[in-house]
């Protein structure tokens, strides 16, 4: 692991050079996603001795989307906003793409080699199942600012989540946009239309749910869907966002787009334990200020206009986002209590209490309805 750090840390010094030579900072080509690894139990590095309070502070932050991505422009933007919070002595610099796959950035986090790192749980299977909770199908979301606000506050009053991530201080949970189900050719208007559809999904109770229509869920990284889907691989998609649709132009692949706000996945945006404990009290407060619920009005926006992008995009190109009847929803949703059972049992015999947890987070959802 340290082997690791030394090197990550070389191509962020060789990064900030190109950058600094150029005028901008180059994105070197991400490198193969290696698949999931474990997640350490402890940092490998000595804790850092606490910052001076008016020493400029530098952070680097990762995350595995490209630089033109709504996520990309949200972390932008908070950076810039902590930066002026505390008066430019907080300099978060962000890597969007550059650093590693979507199975990297928590073990980078975790282990030192960045400081800051936003992701999706769900390339970890198995590690936070209490937070799946939040992508259980058909519990009510309808938006990220919605259902981001809703894992906000989930996060905040519940201990199973807590403890989940009480080894990285966590500036903020929230969630994606809800995804459509993306296919071409075939128009999905009841749930026979599913049987035997190759359909990327990603870890988590949506892949529980598509194998229960009788679908091959298959788990592919961001980066590959477009080639897969044009290779007959896959022959639809979800679990890709609204905004992810249009930041990596899926829109081209598809015909007909499902717009069933089935489910929304989890998001982390977590930092380094020991970084955080290095902070002085000042730099620590604008952290804190622009974490949780105000973290999420940085983020939101963004997620919300790429939606109403995407919708011109396609129906310029003469595609159909259409919605279920009111009985077949009724039908796909009892497809999703199945589905949520299964993550229930899994997660019950951890010792949480899955029920009272889902109760919640369905209130979390009505809550934040409006």
């Amino acid at each position: 692991m340290k082997k690791r750090s030394f090197i990550i840390a070389l191509i962020i010094a060789f990064t900030m050079v190109l950058a600094a030579c150029s005028g901008g900072m180059s994105e070197p080509p991400v490198t193969p996603d290696p698949g999931p690894e474990s997640i350490p139990e402890e940092t490998t590095t000595a804790d850092p001795p606490p910052a001076p309070a008016g020493d400029v502070i530098e952070l680097t932050l990762m995350q595995h989307e490209g630089p033109n991505s709504p996520t990309a422009r949200q972390i932008d933007a908070w950076c810039e906003a902590v930066n002026v919070a505390s008066g430019g002595q907080l300099v978060v610099t962000p890597f969007h793409g550059s650093l590693g796959g979507p199975r990297d950035t928590y073990n980078m986090v975790i282990d030192g080699s960045v400081d800051i790192g936003w992701g999706l749980p769900s390339f970890y299977p198995g590690v936070f199942p209490a937070t799946d909770v939040i992508a259980l199908p058909f519990i009510g979301a309808q938006s990220a600012m919605q259902a981001g606000h809703a894992m906000v506050e989930l996060y905040e009053t519940t201990d199973y989540l807590k403890d989940e991530w009480s080894d990285v201080h966590v500036i903020m949970l929230h969630t994606n946009m809800v995804a459509p189900l993306i296919t071409k050719d075939i128009k999905i208007e009841k749930l026979e239309d599913l049987k035997g559809l190759n359909i990327r999904t990603i870890g988590g109770p949506v892949t529980e749910w598509a194998k229960l229509c009788g679908m091959n869920p298959m788990t592919i990284d961001l980066g590959e869907i477009y080639a897969s889907m044009e290779k007959g691989v896959i022959n639809a998609i979800t679990s890709a966002g609204w905004e992810v649709v249009a930041a990596n132009n899926f829109y081209e692949l598809g015909d007909y787009f499902l717009d069933f706000e089935m489910q929304v996945n989890p998001c982390f945006f977590v930092m380094n334990k020991a970084k955080w404990d290095s902070l002085p009290d000042n730099i620590k407060a604008v952290v804190d200020e622009y974490s949780g619920h105000k973290a999420m009005d940085t983020f939101g926006p963004e997620r919300e206009k790429a939606r109403a992008a995407v919708a011109d995009m396609i129906k310029e190109r003469d595609g159909l986002i259409y919605g279920l009847s009111d009985e077949e929803r009724a039908r796909f949703a009892e497809v999703g209590d199945q589905a949520s059972d299964i993550w229930r049992d899994q997660v019950s015999a951890t010792g949480i209490d899955a029920d009272a947890l889902r109760d919640k987070a369905i209130e979390m959802m009505a809550k934040y309805a409006e």
